[in-house]
């Protein structure tokens, strides 16, 4: 038992040694490291986002895939800040007592938490889209703390409010636009909206609510106000950036 005791205080000593910190230290460490990975990849900052990966890195999320090198990875962050931030502008916030960090011996940390997404409109508000847990491995290399192993999963969206049931039913059905059918769907708490031409579906995409009866994308500055005679839907009218520019009646 003396033996066991020893080795384990030993290896607490040596991890310790390796790292100069305490599991108070690591965690204040790694929580800093986080923010300044993250703060860099708000900003786009992609030299400075590089930096923080190892050269062998790696990168697995649940929509995406797999990213199996850097070279891979600074090629989709070059698509991710490019066109699809014009459209997409999001920004992640770690959700605070989330964070949580467990020393790999020999090796460097492995980091878990959860955070929240926003999407930034032009105006300067901003909206909140989704929610998403994230692990990753960080690797102690020549005095540095870098990440070799990223997991991106459990995405889901996620509103400004949540709408009882009652009221989400009252959207679902076929909206007559000029041009198309305008199909509402029910998806849990949110719901779905999807053109239709000639019997098929063009586009579709998931709207959140963020009052009783108006609704957002995840991307870009568009809303859905859903509009009410009585106790019955009569038309969807779909704004850009602000400006009224579609409406549509309801069918059934």
């Amino acid at each position: 038992m003396k033996k066991l005791t020893l080795l384990i205080l030993t290896h607490i000593l040596i991890t310790v040694h390796l790292y100069g910190q305490s599991s108070d230290e690591l965690h204040s460490k790694i929580s800093e490291m986080d923010s300044l990975f993250f703060s860099a990849l708000n900003s786009c900052d992609l030299e400075k986002y590089k930096s923080f990966l190892t050269e062998d890195f790696e990168n697995y999320h649940d929509k995406a895939g797999l990213t199996q090198s850097l070279n891979s990875e600074m090629a989709s962050m070059k698509i991710f800040c490019g066109e699809q931030r014009k459209r997409q502008p999001l920004r992640r916030e770690l959700i605070k007592g989330t964070l949580k960090v467990y020393p790999v011996s020999n090796y460097g940390a492995i980091e878990t938490c959860e955070h929240v997404f926003y999407l930034q409109i032009n105006d300067g508000t901003e909206k909140l889209v989704g929610q998403a847990k994230f692990t990753c491995v960080w690797k102690l290399e020549n005095s540095r703390w870098k990440i070799s192993r990223n997991l991106s999963y459990d995405h889901q969206p996620l509103a400004e409010i949540k709408l009882a049931d009652d009221i989400l039913e009252l959207y679902k059905g076929n909206y007559k636009a000029s041009d198309r059918i305008i199909n509402i769907s029910r998806e849990k708490n949110i719901l779905r909206i999807t053109d239709i031409q000639d019997g098929k579906s063009i586009w579709s995409a998931e709207i959140l609510p963020e009052t009783e009866n108006m609704f957002y994308l995840n991307y870009e500055n568009a809303q859905f106000e859903f509009v009410k005679d009585k106790t019955k839907i009569v038309k969807l009218i779909i704004y850009e950036n602000g400006k009224r520019i579609e409406e549509a009646n309801k069918m059934n």
